[in-house]
C-alpha cells in the first residue's frame, strides 16, 4: 500500500496555463495535464492507493468556494481525500474558528499553507489564531517549507530556523513539512529540524541525494517521515524508487509509504 501524502490537481479552466508557465519558467518537467483524471491515471500507473490532494488559497477570497469543493470531491472519491485551504488574511478571529471548525465538523484531515505563494513567514504573529484553532480542533497543518523554484532564493520564507521557532511557539500543533523538511535547504533542515517534532514527506526531493535522504531519515526517525511526490511536479515512481535505493528494510518502507500516514490522519482501513 502507498499513501501520496502530497498531490496536486487543479481546476479543468486554469491547469493547461498554470503547467506551461511553470515548465517555461523553471525548466522543470510536470506530468500529465494537472486535472483530477490525471491524477487518477498516474495513480494507477504508479500504483498508488491513496492521494491526499492539497489546495493552496493565493488570496482569502477564495478559501471558501475552495473548502466548498474539496468537501463535495471528498464526498465523491474513495481513493483521494482532500485538504482543506486557509490564508494568513482571512477574515477575523470568530470567521477563522468558523471556517476551521466547518473543516473539521466534515472531516477535513488538515491544510496546506504555503509562505512563498501567500507571501508569509511561518513564525509570524498573523498566522497564530489559525494555528490555535488547528490545535484546538485537531488538524495538521502541511506546509511548503525550503526554496520554491518560483520564486527567488534570495528571500525565502520557509527557512528552517523559521519553522523552529514556529514549534518552540506552538508545541502542539501537527505540522508536516514537505520536500524532506525544506527544499535545497537540506543541510540546515539536518542541523536545525531533524529529531524535532515534525513530520517531513519527501515530495519534490529528487535532488537530494540518496545518501544525504537516508541520513536525514534516520536522524529524524522513521515514524515521522511520510511518502509524497507533489504530483503533477513530479512523478510518484521516482521517489518510490529513490526510497527503495535509500531504505533497505521492508518495515521502514511500509512505515514511510503508508503507516505513518495513516496513523497520523486516522484512517480506517478501506
Amino acid at each position: 500500500m502507498i499513501i501520496d501524502i502530497h498531490s496536486h490537481f487543479y481546476p479543468e479552466d486554469i491547469t493547461k496555463n498554470l503547467l506551461e508557465n511553470f515548465y517555461k519558467k523553471t525548466g522543470y518537467a510536470y506530468y500529465g495535464n494537472g486535472t483530477i483524471k490525471s491524477l487518477k491515471e498516474y495513480m494507477k500507473k504508479n500504483n498508488i492507493n491513496i492521494s491526499i490532494n492539497l489546495p493552496v488559497a493565493t488570496n482569502p477570497e477564495k478559501i471558501i468556494s475552495i473548502n466548498r469543493k474539496m468537501i463535495e470531491i471528498n464526498l465523491k472519491e474513495k481513493n483521494i481525500i482532500c485538504f482543506g485551504a486557509m490564508h494568513p488574511d482571512f477574515g477575523n478571529k470568530n470567521d477563522i474558528e468558523k471556517e476551521i471548525l466547518f473543516l473539521k465538523n466534515n472531516n477535513i484531515k488538515g491544510i496546506k499553507l504555503h509562505p512563498e505563494y501567500q507571501n508569509f513567514y511561518p513564525d509570524d504573529g498573523k498566522l497564530f489564531t489559525i494555528y490555535e484553532f488547528c490545535i484546538k480542533y485537531d488538524l495538521v497543518i502541511l506546509f511548503h517549507s525550503g526554496y520554491d523554484i518560483m520564486f527567488d532564493e534570495e528571500n525565502v520564507h520557509s527557512s528552517p530556523k523559521r519553522f523552529l521557532n514556529l514549534k518552540e511557539k506552538f508545541p502542539g500543533l501537527k505540522i508536516i513539512l514537505a520536500h524532506m523538511g525544506g527544499f535545497k535547504m537540506w543541510d540546515n533542515v539536518y542541523k536545525l529540524l531533524a529529531g524535532k517534532d515534525f513530520y517531513f514527506d519527501t515530495s519534490f526531493s529528487l535532488e537530494l541525494s540518496d545518501e544525504s535522504m537516508k541520513s536525514i531519515i534516520y536522524e529524524h526517525g522513521i515514524d515521522r517521515v511520510l511518502f509524497g511526490s507533489d504530483f503533477p511536479w513530479c512523478e510518484p515512481a521516482k521517489i518510490i524508487d529513490k526510497l527503495k535505493n535509500c531504505i533497505d528494510s521492508k518495515e521502514d518502507l511500509e512505515k514511510i509509504f503508508y503507516k505513518n500516514a495513516k496513523t497520523l490522519l486516522n484512517l480506517m482501513d478501506s
